[in-house]
This record gives C-alpha cells, structure tokens and sequence, in this order.
C-alpha cells in the first residue's frame, strides 16, 4: 500500500487516539453525570408515542438535507474547474462526516479523508483537492457565524429563555463585527488569513519546530483558500452567493427537523423557543468535545427546562439526535471502509464528458 492510502486509514486512528481519546473520555463522562437521574422512563414513554409515519419523515428530510449541505462543496469543485457527480459528493461527505463526529468538534476530522477521496479516487490535483475542502468549512464557518449571531440579537429581545441575560449581546455583536472585518479585509485584498499563517509559520522557525508536511499543506491551503475566497467575491459573485444560500438552506433545514421532532414528541416550539434550543445544540457541537458528547445532554434538558417545556422533551431530543447521528455514522463509516480499502478510483464528471 502507498504513503497516500495509508495516510487517511492513519487519520482515522489518530482520531481515536492520544488526546482526543482522553476527550472521548471526558466527554463519556459529562454524558454520565448529565443524564443520572433523568427520567428515562417518562422519555422513553414519550419516544413510544412517535410514529413509523413520523420516523420516515425525519429520516427522508435528513436524506433531502445531505445533498443539501453538500451542495456547497459541489459547487465550489465546479468553480475550481474539478467537476464531481453530485451522488459522488453527498457518498465522501457522509463518509467525512463520520470520520468527524468521532473527532473534538464538526469543522475537524473528515477533512483528510474528503483530500484523500478527490484526489485519489476522482484524480482531482492535491492542491485543487484541498483548497475546494479548505474554501468549504471556511464558508460554513461563515454561516455558521452569522446565523449565530443574529440568532442571538433576536433571542436577547425575548422576555424569557436563558439568552435573556446580558452576555448574550455583547458575544453576538462581537461575532458580526469580526465577520465584518474579516470580509471587508477579504475583499480589499489584505488576505488576514494569509498574514496570521505566515507569522505563525516564523513563530514556528524561531522556536525550531518546523511544521510537518501535513501540517504544511493544509497552512497553504489555508493561504490559497483565502486567494480562491477573494476571487470569489471579486470574479465570481455568482457562485459565491449561491454557496452561501446554499448554507442558509441548510440552517433551515435544521430548523424545521427540530420543529418536526419536538411536534411529533408532543410539545411543537415556538418561534423563540425553536431558535433557543437549535443554537443550544448547535453551541454544543461546537465544544471540542467529540460530538459535543456530554455538553449536549447537559444543554438540551438544561434549556428546555429553562423554556418551561420540562428537561424531558430535552433528553428525549437528544436521543433522537444521538440515534439519527449513530444512524448516518454507521453508514458513513462503511462507506469509509469501502473506499480506504478498494483502490479503484472514478472518473471526473470532466472524463466521462471528455
């Protein structure tokens, strides 16, 4: 076996090992310490209620919004010029994405894999590969900021919920005014990414500790998804506005599944309500934690008590978001299996054309 196949199959061990192993550790145990003394029965019973009907519909719009969150990334290969079948997109994104709920945070973990999939497999060049990857999680970043943020500005105008104090504003508006400074630098042409990896390259010379090849490559890719960032807004408005709409779609998307299964749990939330509990858990994901393991069942029946709905709607959607989550996993990673260990690659939308 080569260096390039070996070197996923090594990513996904070293997700499971050293540090992160001890965060998985950590993380079992908020999990524990979150959840004794809940009342599994009441939850259970209450998980009891939902319908073969309403399980297929979760599970059809979780289908719909794969092809959905992937869009972007398709998008994105076909502006660089390295067309990929849209099926062929949504099959590795559900494969990283596997790789990554095992892995502290959503942004880290299948990355490697997706590279190593374009390049190996769809014959994409490396560089290509990696900025078309690097472009993707920082636009989702983006997103993720802004929804973020304004959901927070409107949460602090509700009367209750536990966004009502008064961190909630300042951490908002911070988060939009570094938004705002970082695409006004982008767009300007003061490349701030770029300016903060080369210090950090010196910082890394003075002290003796180049960095490691892998190490390198994705700092370069962080460097010329900035450039590709650029000439996005610059060049091609279009795609970029589309890949950015794309990201809202999906933030929507989520917002009507946990509409969906709160209703179909028997306690449908409002409008404030539903925003709460969503950046609850979004935050929660965020948290180095793999999977924000422990932080989520300690957040969702904490803010679902805090709305006046009970902590057992909260345990009870987290075990659907757990189930849903070891679901696609399960899948994702046999698809990881299969592609680490057949070799065969496919051709490029731009091969079978030509």
């Amino acid at each position: 076996m080569t260096t390039s196949a070996k070197s996923p199959l090594a990513n996904l061990i070293t997700a499971l090992t050293g540090w992160r192993g001890l965060l998985l550790v950590l993380g079992m145990a908020l999990a524990w310490q979150a959840l004794r003394g809940m009342a599994w029965n009441t939850a259970w019973a209450q998980l009891s209620q939902l319908s073969p009907g309403a399980l297929l519909i979760l599970l059809v719009l979780n289908l719909v919004m794969l092809p959905l969150m992937t869009a972007r990334w398709w998008l994105l290969l076909r502006t660089l010029g390295s067309p990929v079948r849209l099926l062929t997109a949504c099959a590795y994104r559900l494969a990283a994405n596997a790789v990554s709920y095992l892995t502290p945070g959503p942004h880290f973990g299948g990355e490697p894999l997706l590279v190593y999939l374009l390049h190996q497999r769809q014959q994409i060049p490396l560089p290509t590969a990696v900025i078309s990857v690097a472009l993707d999680r920082m636009l989702e970043l983006w997103a993720s900021i802004v929804i973020l943020s304004l959901s927070l500005l409107i949460l602090t105008a509700s009367d209750n919920g536990p966004f009502t104090g008064g961190w909630a504003l300042p951490l908002a508006v911070s988060m939009l005014v570094v938004l705002a400074a970082l695409l006004t630098a982008l767009f300007t042409g003061r490349h701030p990414l770029s300016r903060l990896v080369s210090w950090l390259k010196r910082l890394g010379r003075k002290q003796h500790s180049a960095p490691t090849e892998t190490a390198g490559s994705w700092l370069e890719a962080i460097m010329q998804g900035e450039v590709m960032a650029e000439s996005l807004l610059h060049r091609h408005q279009s795609p970029f506005l589309l890949a950015n709409l794309y990201s809202l779609a999906h933030w929507l998307g989520v917002l009507v599944e946990f509409w969906l299964m709160a209703a179909f749990l028997g306690q449908p939330l409002s409008f404030f309500q539903l925003l709460t509990v969503v950046i609850t858990a979004r935050l929660a994901f965020l948290t180095p934690l793999p999977a924000g393991l422990g932080v989520l069942e300690s957040a969702l029946p904490w803010v679902t008590a805090a709305l006046g709905l009970g902590s057992v709607l909260g345990l009870s959607l987290c075990l659907l978001i757990r189930f849903r989550d070891i679901l696609f996993s399960l899948a994702g990673l046999g698809l990881a299996m299969k592609y680490l260990t057949c070799p065969g690659k496919a051709s490029t939308v731009a091969e079978k054309a030509g």
